[in-house]
């Protein structure tokens, strides 16, 4: 098993040394100088406005990155081996990113995702990753590699890179630890910079936090299941975490899964490296039955559409395909079935503390993206709690944050990490371990 310690670059400590195996390469026409290319499309250009060494951008400068002869987005600061790393600035022009986010819940194809106006990132970045967490805690956190073989893709976002990771911010002895799973593609450094606070708040608090490379699939397969079990082991074993201290909290498709993965924790023990005592969902639809008829309904508005057909071939994929032809197969996955008397694998949270946050704003909704409320995940999400609620578990909680949603990049958004309340959730978490 690899391990990589991170290392604060440039105005923190030092280099991290870039892993550059596997990745791929944009080149400066002019200059013949290269930088690191995320997202490796032929169609995009790029100039860089600064030094070079080894044929590798570095030091201060201006990159710039175009698309059919238009620049899409620039980046100005520190650059090392090809890659921002250090103080910065990205701006973004028309939605394209550097790390390929879901940034605006509408997927445009190859990890490439769209705003509806520019935006930018300012703060510190990590190998071409905007990272910001105030130093003192930036210079403690520290990546694993668990495993160098994605082979099934769970983590994409990253080139044709295949390393499988985690990153951890631990005090000396932890007495929690909270994980947090990406949305979908989502990066782990996008999800620490999203939870700034929160992460810090965990960490003076003496609770460790862990964020895994997760950011692919609409349900918890195998795969994914050992991923986030030998994690777990990892961690468990390196900082001598509390295996009966841990809470699993998600954002959108992460939210789905910290929820099924607590409810197969709850059926079975056996199968999880933990048993969560509490679990939390940030705006993480809740019954994949629903989402699929969402999905379906988006595409033949709009044959267009990204995310729908993104969806429904994860559902052709990894179920076989509609709930007409694999009911059966839906309620086994789903962390929710509203149409199943028992809940489906609800039943197996009765007695969780359970969480699900959401910012339902129609308006916004209706506005923004010309959805109505049955396209939103707020209808499943208040069914599933009223479900616990009705079978005794009184530590059940639908959290309606109206008006709280902003990406990261300053972005008016619902569907957003920044609708949990950093220092409430922190004092349930406590509440939750000392039951």
């Amino acid at each position: 098993m690899k391990t990589i310690y991170l290392i604060i670059p440039y105005l923190f400590i030092q280099y991290i040394k870039a892993q550059h195996t596997g990745l791929a390469f944009a080149t400066d026409k002019k200059t013949g100088c290269r930088v690191v290319s995320s997202g490796g499309s032929d169609r995009d250009s790029v100039s860089w406005e600064g030094p070079c060494k080894k044929k590798l951008a570095e030091g201060n400068g201006i990159l710039k990155w175009y698309e059919n002869g238009s620049e899409i987005s620039r980046y100005t600061g520190y650059m090392h081996e090809g890659l921002p790393n250090g103080q910065g600035l990205y701006k973004y022009r028309n939605g394209h990113t550097a790390e390929g986010n879901f940034l605006n819940g509408e997927l445009n194809g190859q990890g490439i995702y769209r705003m509806s106006q520019d935006r930018s990132l300012k703060g510190n970045f990590v190998n071409g990753k905007f990272l910001e967490l105030d130093s003192p805690y930036l210079r403690r956190l520290q990546k694993h590699v668990v495993s160098g073989q994605d082979s099934t893709n769970l983590y994409i976002g990253d080139g044709i890179n295949r390393e499988m990771f985690y990153y951890i911010l631990a005090p000396e002895k932890a007495t929690a630890v909270i994980v947090l799973l990406p949305g979908t593609w989502e990066s782990p450094e996008y999800v620490l910079s999203s939870n700034r606070k929160l992460v810090q708040m965990a960490f003076e608090e003496h609770m460790a936090v862990m964020v895994l490379s997760l950011n692919q699939r609409l349900i918890l397969n195998r795969d994914i299941l050992d991923f986030m079990n030998l994690s777990f082991n990892d961690a468990i074993k390196r900082y001598a975490l509390p295996r009966d201290k841990f809470v699993i909290g998600g954002f959108s498709m992460g939210g789905m899964m910290s929820l099924r993965y607590t409810e197969m924790a709850h059926e079975d023990s056996a199968k999880t490296a933990i048993v969560p005592r509490c679990v939390y969902s940030v705006d993480g639809p809740a019954d994949l039955e629903s989402l699929y008829r969402n999905f379906q309904k988006k595409l033949d508005k709009n044959p267009q559409a990204g995310e729908p057909a993104y969806g429904l071939n994860e559902f052709r994929k990894h179920i076989g395909g509609s709930p007409e032809e694999f009911h059966d197969r839906y309620i086994t996955c789903s962390p929710f079935s509203r149409d199943e008397k028992n809940g489906g694998n609800a039943r197996f949270l009765t007695k969780v503390p359970v969480r699900i946050y959401t910012d339902v704003d129609p308006n916004w909704w209706l506005d923004y993206r010309q959805v109505d409320m049955y396209d939103l995940n707020g209808l499943d999400q208040s069914a599933m709690i009223l479900f616990l609620l009705e079978h005794g578990n009184k530590k059940a909680e639908f959290i309606n944050a109206s008006g709280k949603g902003y990406r990261l990049e300053g972005n008016r958004h619902p569907h957003s990490w920044s609708i949990v309340d950093a220092e409430d959730c922190i004092r349930w978490i406590k509440a939750c371990m000392s039951d």
